[in-house]
């Protein structure tokens, strides 16, 4: 290794990560190794290599003029030493400057242009790394408050507190029923499969994703449209399991007292008798009855009894009342609906969402962390933009998100239509401030403040 003829010779390394965020498995890939874009073959053959990272960090390999790649520009080891204060120390070598040049971070696969992408998003790399904490450690331990966690969830999700209530409830019952040392037949009655029903946009989905982000046993959010019944094309229940496998970092133990979540849940409903529905939607109700009773499902080499399993069942129902009131919604609408009656009967816990009223929306939009009014104020000031709105405004928004019957998610559809003329102009860096107000005759519901010229 101290040979003053040895070279080092940087490359691509791409480690291929499968990684569960916000519920769902994704594929991302890990830098261990730097880019700079140019290679060239090394001509000289039969020189030695020294590899600064990765899992062969500190390994040497020969270069050959015709099968091995490398970066144009090299140095030897006495070179990078005498940089080094005379220490040979690879893991420094790869932090200084073009060396360690984007070492750790994430990128995703683009087939289509045959190269890997950097993620830039912070918050989807924290999610990656796992580094997203909402609230310290403790927070399940087996003396941690369930209000600690509401609190959290709360932050985010607004105008549903009773809901949010209850799925916490069922979900940290089963944990402490799982857990215990109760035979497999109580169990059985004490734990708790769940429906979250309600109009679309209500905050279903989003308050699983957050508990996802929180909750310290694995959890996925799996797409019920993409299930198929067992031996037609598509997805099938043991494809749910092996995620939940992964998300539990392949502990099969951890993996069986998880949380499934199965979103979309209402779109398995059988509406009449085609074929097409027999296959596609009640074939998949059938092959949930086994889910849903604790059974045993074989993943490759692996044993995956689903008796300890949390079973939560997402869906809009739309339709299922003449009104916005879901709140009297029983086992038999969801049967008329077209849901199995042996399936509902396996579900003991029926929650149901509130409607969003223009003063929801008005909530939501002001006092959730990630309402679009929320997430613009932390853009505008990572730009130096000053940035305000008045009441006109919010009820502007409000009126406008509530028309488009789409719930809080239409909040961003109103948002980003009527700002996005402004971001043309803010991003030229000719502006300086932005005040946000109702639209009168159908004016922007803007002013924007000219920078002074100094």
């Amino acid at each position: 290794m101290n040979n003053g003829g040895d070279y080092i010779g940087l490359t691509n390394i791409f480690e291929k990560k499968e990684c569960i965020v916000d519920g769902k498995k994704q594929i991302y890939y890990e830098k261990l190794g730097p880019c700079f874009g140019f290679f060239k073959y090394f001509k000289n053959a039969g020189k030695t290599f020294v590899i600064l990272t990765g899992k062969l960090a500190g390994e040497m390999t020969t270069g050959t003029s015709n099968s091995v790649y490398f970066y144009s520009e090299f140095k030897t080891i006495n070179e990078l030493c005498e940089e080094n204060n005379h220490i040979y120390d690879y893991n420094k070598f790869m932090s200084m400057g073009k060396y360690g040049y984007n070492i750790g971070n994430y990128y995703i696969y683009d087939s289509n242009k045959n190269m890997f992408l950097p993620i830039t998003s912070q918050e989807l790399l924290q999610k990656i790394r796992g580094t997203i904490k909402d609230y310290d450690d403790t927070i399940l331990n087996n003396n941690t408050d369930i209000s600690q966690i509401y609190s959290a969830i709360k932050k985010t999700i607004v105008s549903q507190d009773e809901q949010i209530m209850q799925i916490l409830t069922s979900l940290f019952k089963n944990q402490k029923v799982i857990n215990s040392s109760f035979g497999p037949d109580i169990i059985s009655k004490l734990k708790e499969n769940i429906i979250v029903y309600g109009p679309t946009g209500t905050g279903k989905t989003e308050i699983l994703k957050r508990i996802a982000n929180i909750y310290k046993v694995p959890i996925v959010i799996e797409d019920a449209t993409s299930l198929s019944e067992t031996g037609y094309v598509g997805r099938n229940i043991t494809d749910m399991l092996e995620n939940l496998y992964l998300a539990a970092e392949k502990d099969i133990e951890k993996a069986q007292k998880g949380i499934l979540v199965i979103d979309e849940f209402d779109k398995l409903a059988e509406k009449d008798n085609s074929f097409h529905d027999h296959v596609s939607r009640i074939g998949v109700q059938r092959s949930l009855l086994k889910l849903l009773d604790g059974s045993t499902f074989y993943l490759e080499d692996k044993k995956f009894d689903t008796s300890r399993l949390s079973i939560v069942a997402l869906g809009a129902f739309t339709g299922i009342v003449d009104n916005d009131d879901y709140s009297n919604v029983s086992s038999t609408d969801f049967v008329k609906y077209g849901m199995m009656r042996e399936l509902m009967g396996r579900f003991s816990k029926l929650i149901a969402m509130n409607s969003l009223s223009k003063d929801d929306m008005k909530k939501i939009l002001i006092e959730s962390d990630f309402s679009p009014l929320n997430t613009y104020r932390l853009l505008f000031e990572s730009m130096g933009i000053e940035f305000s709105y008045d009441e006109d405004f919010i009820d502007y928004i409000a009126e406008k998100a509530v028309a488009l019957k789409s719930g809080a998610r239409s909040l961003k559809t109103v948002f980003d239509d009527i700002i996005s003329s402004a971001m043309f102009r803010i991003f030229a860096g000719e502006y300086s401030s932005i005040n946000l107000t109702r639209s009168i005759n159908e004016e922007r519901p803007y002013i924007l403040t000219k920078k002074k010229i100094i």
